[in-house]
């Protein structure tokens, strides 16, 4: 069975096709007359245009080239087109009835089924229909934006937190004060550095989560002075922390009596030193990282300052900055080529001046700035922690001294060394000093240990172990700068310390004035009484020497008996010195 029926235009462009058996005979927009051969009178019979169908027999283009019937009928300006075979009678009915059914389409009666508006009715409530769902689509997307931008909110924040202290992260706090400084022009304002004294010590002796939980504790401190929007506070790295605030100098009373509460009793083994560096904002066109640069500078020129937790930012500091660093960028080849020198200053015996010793003393001779003061470099050294390379030097330069001597007769002349405190943190300081007399032929009697008063005070509850180590490998320890402000007569019950420094000030200040003397002599006394050898420091003159014999202070060292020397003079001095 062939059955093809298809609408066409009058010029026989096919506009729909209705049914196709078989299937795929010809397609929409192609030319009906390409279906059959002998193609003149189709062309006839599509070009009349009275309502009555015509027929005519044509030869099909397909597989066997069948011969079909017809029909054309002009139906509302288009043509209905049935082409068709039976091959048996019982398809009459089928084929009559997709006829029917196709002449009743709606493009060929020229009439809408339900009326002339019916169709629009229709595009417009599908219309409706699909904005409808669109709406609902678009709000459902909607709701999941809001979502999304909560979420990324909320990791906005988190990004802008510090994860240890919840404190703002660096970038974030130097946006939000940039945002505060723009915002208020009329108010002044500080950048606030606060930094822990040695922190690193702490990370590596007590560990990082001790270290963690001191940084959590100084976070929660450090909030007490946040009172209102205008104040921000952020943990920048590591042990440093920055704040913007309005300038109030009862804010840093409150500050100071809150750190005071936060250190008293901390747990932790070592003293802790936080050091406060305040910027006033006065050019606010730097850039508040460059202001929180300028406060960090005020902070570091107070450490090792123990008695000092505030400093304010000045223009000298930069420049002492600037010498720092061309000190550090130096440091390293000027011990390699030993621009470093040892000089030796006597201890001597007050009453005959009889040389019983000398401390070894640094010097270093820069090729660009000359010989430069320890005052200038040692803090320096004590900061980044090169000091303990300069100690190493100084130790074995002495060692090596000393076996000299021993090999020249020179023998009952110890000389003492200076140990930093960061030194003391070496895990292995007892062997390394042990080891290294020992490679030079010397007992540790001979080489003295000098540990500041300073050091003992700031790391009460740590150093005595240490001490006792070096104590243990028979090493004379002396406590130096006795009385620098420091004092605690705890301390000398406490320490196994062998002999005690009295600092120049105590010297000085006891000279013209009956009651220091009073405590001068009562000092002298008690470290008799615990069977310790005084020396008094900075001996200038006879009458400071005749007041050290009045009190009963044996032994002494100052420019009276000497400056420091290099290790010739020294040697010099020695012989020429009472036996």
């Amino acid at each position: 069975m062939i059955v093809y029926i298809a609408l066409c235009g009058s010029t026989g462009t096919i506009n729909r096709v209705i049914h196709s058996t078989p299937l795929g005979i010809i397609n929409e927009g192609s030319d009906i007359r390409e279906l059959f051969t002998g193609e003149n009178e189709l062309d006839s019979i599509l070009r009349q245009d009275s309502g009555i169908g015509q027929s005519c027999r044509a030869t099909m283009k397909m597989e066997g080239n069948p011969i079909v019937f017809v029909t054309v009928m002009a139906m509302n300006q288009q043509r209905l087109v049935l082409a068709y075979d039976i091959d048996d009678p019982s398809q009459i009915s089928r084929l009559v009835e997709m006829s029917l059914n196709a002449a009743a389409l709606p493009e060929l009666s020229g009439q809408e089924p339900y009326g002339s508006g019916y169709y629009e009715i229709q595009k417009l409530n599908s219309r409706l229909i699909n904005y409808q769902r669109t709406l609902a689509k678009n709000n459902v997307r909607l709701q999941g934006l809001l979502e999304e931008s909560r979420k990324a909110q909320n990791t906005i924040e988190t990004l802008e937190r510090d994860l240890l202290t919840g404190l703002y992260t660096e970038k974030a706090f130097y946006d939000k004060a940039a945002g505060v400084l723009a915002q208020n022009p009329e108010t002044a304002f500080d950048i606030i550095a606060v930094d822990i004294e040695h922190f690193k010590i702490v990370n590596a002796v007590f560990g990082t989560e001790s270290a963690d939980r001191l940084l959590s504790h100084l976070a929660i401190c450090l909030l007490t002075i946040q009172t209102d929007a205008l104040t921000l506070i952020t943990r920048a790295r590591a042990d440093t922390f920055f704040a913007i605030l309005p300038r109030n100098t009862d804010t840093y009373k409150k500050l100071d009596e809150n750190i005071l509460l936060f250190l008293d009793g901390y747990p932790l083994p070592m003293r802790i030193q936080i050091k406060i560096g305040i910027y006033h904002v006065e050019e606010k066109a730097l850039s508040v990282a460059r202001m929180c640069d300028l406060a960090l500078l005020a902070a570091n020129s107070i450490k090792g300052n123990f008695g000092q937790r505030f400093a304010s930012y000045d223009r000298s500091m930069r420049e002492k900055l600037i010498f720092e660093q061309k000190i550090v960028n130096t440091m390293v080849e000027s011990l390699q080529r030993e621009e470093f020198l040892v000089y030796l200053q006597p201890k001597v015996a007050v009453d005959t001046s009889r040389i019983i010793g000398a401390e070894a003393l640094i010097r270093w001779k820069h090729p660009e700035f000359g010989m430069i003061s320890p005052a200038d470099f040692i803090p320096v050294f004590e900061k980044n922690s090169f000091i303990y390379s300069v100690d190493l030097f100084v130790w074995e330069k002495v060692c090596r001294m000393l076996r000299d001597w021993k090999s020249k007769g020179i023998t009952g002349i110890p000389v003492s060394v200076n140990v930093s405190r960061t030194d003391l943190y070496h895990e292995a300081l007892p062997e390394t000093l042990t080891s290294m007399i020992t490679a030079y032929g010397l007992s540790p009697e001979e080489l003295h240990l000098e540990i500041t008063e300073s050091a003992y005070v700031q790391n009460s509850r740590q150093l005595p172990d240490a001490i006792r180590r070096l104590k243990e490998m028979e090493f004379i320890i002396e406590m130096d700068d006795f009385g620098s402000g420091y004092s605690s007569l705890n301390t000398l019950s406490e320490l196994p310390i062998d002999v005690m420094k009295l600092d120049r000030l105590f010297l000085y200040q006891a000279e013209n004035d009956p009651r220091r003397q009073k405590v001068m002599q009562f000092v002298i006394d008690l470290a008799k009484e615990l069977h310790l050898q005084v020396i008094a420091e900075g001996v200038e003159t006879e009458d400071q020497a005749g007041l050290l014999r009045k009190l009963g202070c044996r032994y002494a060292q100052g420019f009276l008996y000497g400056r420091p020397m290099p290790e010739a003079e020294f040697l010099a001095c020695l012989a020429a010195a009472p036996k």
